[in-house]
């Protein structure tokens, strides 16, 4: 059944690309498509322990494949780590296919096609048991989204995706060539690693190509020019879903391949591989540089883009403590983030839909006119800044607990001040998109919009009551690399530090706005206008009546003015300076290559002496 998957798939991508003139067909057919791998991984529900339903006892996929390629053979199986990122990404799938069939008016010719090429890479990766199966998905996957991305034309994303996807590809190749020359073999499961600096530089450069994938920083450059330039369909998958394939990828290399005692024999930071530690404190750099540049953007795009730059952070954080509450956490956060972020870079293409507009200064009132669509990012801000009545909470308290019981000095306030940002872009998000003075007079969003964000909001309920059904998920994936599932019920986690109740959380939240209601409403309150309360008591007529209540794109200033100054030039410019330095070398080179046969013979002969040279001497 994995090679009808991979049949199904391609036939798939035929047939809708076919359907170029007609995109609703096209959508259509690409929704059923995309069904496909949430079926299947019913079918391998045993791997993480779960019994399947009588009524699906149909569903007979195979677990594994392979299949002899000449240098090497292709093995597809599935694992519990692949099921949990399968899962998160076969959830959102559907739902964003979904979305695009009323989203795209017209030009949706090759989208369906290639996102369809994008699952299948994705599919592919999450299966694969070797570095050669494993990199020619990888590939699959990365030129699908090339192609996704130059939909977008815009040119600087265009170019910023192909620089670092070419950078990411070719750290992991190294990687995986070095690999591969300290074992002689493709398999995961054959590889036997020791304590060498060869294999410390492989795993290094494989990490770093991940990292890129993750928009980890400072490889993070290319994810705002991407997420703000492209259709934002596909921009939900790739932040939500695809994004998550680095850290897929993390945790199998580090855990899975080389494990947690190898890592720890290359130095230890209070118990943690120094391997480890290192990468936690890039994440809470991410953590914290991300949150703050997403409060500085007007482009609703943009300050997400920052904004799930930040909070990938924060599971970058748990897979470099990596104690088992730390994995937990990073994993419970990467569920969270697939859901909420979908659903935020859906509403935004929502609004946009409707209003053509994507800059927050210029949007205001919309929760008056698209009330669900609001309800929807309401409850999913409440996810990403962890307020207590969502399965956020529950995953960054399990992060902060276990920097904590680590004694991460400079993580752990790291991270609490980039929580406390959060709180200010996701205010900003709501008033400036949603509350406010209204600006539009807009329907609201199609169902076929609505119905999707509302199915990806489901998650973050379930988990909010049932935390402890997400760390059964993880318990497979903790046993495989010799690990314990952390203690826990149904509705409680034990840490060694503390209890997380959700009923007592949910509860105590429920009980403090009703006393704050029953407070309120004790006293008789007085009705004014909302233009008298927006100006706190000052007559409209001192402003001429010419008043814009809208605050939002200058709400921040003085944070920006206290913050610029030390992100004004970025990232970015330090590739700026690697670019130039390499069009300097580029240009010397090119001065060798005269197109003169003499020039070339000499430089042959030259390279000859060099080489008897370094025998003799040798």
């Amino acid at each position: 059944m994995i090679t009808l998957t991979i049949a199904i798939f391609l036939l798939g991508i035929i047939i809708v690309g076919l359907l170029n003139r007609y995109p609703k067909a096209a959508g259509v057919i690409a929704f059923f498509v995309s069904l496909i791998p949430f079926f299947a991984l019913l079918s391998w529900s045993s791997v993480m322990n779960i019994s399947l339903p009588s009524y699906l006892h149909f569903l007979n996929f195979e677990t594994s494949w392979q299949y002899n390629l000449g240098p090497g053979t292709l093995i597809l199986q599935i694992t519990p780590l692949g099921w949990f990122f399968l899962l998160l990404l076969s959830s959102l799938f559907p739902m964003v296919i979904l979305f695009s069939i009323s989203f795209f008016r017209s030009n949706a010719g090759g989208f369906y096609a290639a996102m369809l090429l994008t699952m299948l890479g994705s599919f592919g990766i999450l299966l694969a048991q070797d570095m050669l199966t494993f990199y020619i998905f990888w590939e699959i996957m990365s030129w699908s989204i090339l192609a996704l991305v130059i939909r977008g034309g815009d040119r600087k994303a265009i170019v910023s995706y192909l620089s670092f996807g070419a950078l990411s590809a070719m750290l992991i190749l190294f990687g995986f060539m070095l690999l591969y020359f300290k074992t002689g073999t493709y398999v995961f499961a054959e590889m036997h690693l020791d304590a060498s600096n060869l294999v410390l530089a492989a795993i290094s450069l494989i990490v770093s190509g991940f990292a890129v994938k993750g928009a980890l920083m400072p490889m993070h450059v290319w994810a705002p020019h991407v997420y703000s330039k492209s259709e934002e369909p596909f921009v939900a998958f790739l932040s939500g879903g695809l994004s998550k394939l680095g850290y897929f990828g993390i945790m199998l290399f580090m855990y899975g391949v080389v494990g947690f005692s190898l890592l720890s024999s290359w130095g230890t930071f209070r118990g943690v591989p120094l391997f480890g530690y290192t990468l936690a404190v890039v994440g809470a750099f991410t953590a914290f540089a991300g949150t703050v540049l997403a409060v500085m953007q007007d482009d609703l795009r943009k300050l997400l883009a920052y904004s799930s730059i930040g909070q990938l952070g924060y599971i970058t954080i748990g897979l470099g403590i990596g104690t088992p509450l730390a994995i937990t956490g990073a994993l419970f956060q990467a569920l969270n983030h697939t859901f909420f972020k979908a659903v935020l870079f859906l509403a935004a293409g929502a609004v946009y839909y409707r209003t053509g507009k994507y800059k927050i200064s210029e949007l205001g009132g919309l929760g008056y006119k698209m009330p669900f669509t609001f309800l929807a990012t309401l409850f999913s801000i409440f996810a990403l800044a962890a307020i207590p009545i969502t399965s956020g909470f529950a995953a960054k308290w399990l992060l902060y607990e276990a920097a904590i019981e680590k004694k991460f000095l400079f993580v752990t306030p790291i991270m609490l001040i980039a929580g406390v940002g959060a709180f200010l872009y996701a205010y900003k998000i709501l008033y400036g998109v949603f509350l406010g003075e209204p600006r539009y007079d807009v329907k609201e969003a199609p169902l076929s919009q609505l119905v999707p964000m509302w199915i990806l909001v489901l998650p973050l309920i379930i988990f909010l009551i049932f935390p402890g059904w997400f760390v059964d998920l993880t318990a497979p994936i903790l046993q495989g690399y010799g690990m314990t599932a952390i203690p826990h019920t149904p509705f409680m986690i034990n840490t060694s530090l503390a209890k997380y109740n959700t009923l007592a959380v949910i509860f105590g939240f429920i009980g403090t706005l009703l006393f704050a209601f029953i407070l309120y409403k004790s006293k008789p309150q007085e009705r004014v206008e909302h233009l008298d309360n927006y100006l706190a008591g000052e007559p409209p007529e001192l402003y001429n009546y010419n008043i814009a209540m809208h605050a939002s794109s200058k709400y921040y200033e003085p944070f920006d003015e206290v913050f610029y100054p030390y992100f004004k030039k970025g990232a970015e410019r330090m590739w700026e300076i690697i670019l130039a330095a390499g069009e300097v070398f580029g240009s010397g080179a090119r001065k060798i290559y005269t197109g003169i046969v003499g020039d070339y013979s000499i430089y042959i002969l030259l390279f000859f002496l060099i080489m008897v040279g370094w025998w003799l001497l040798w």
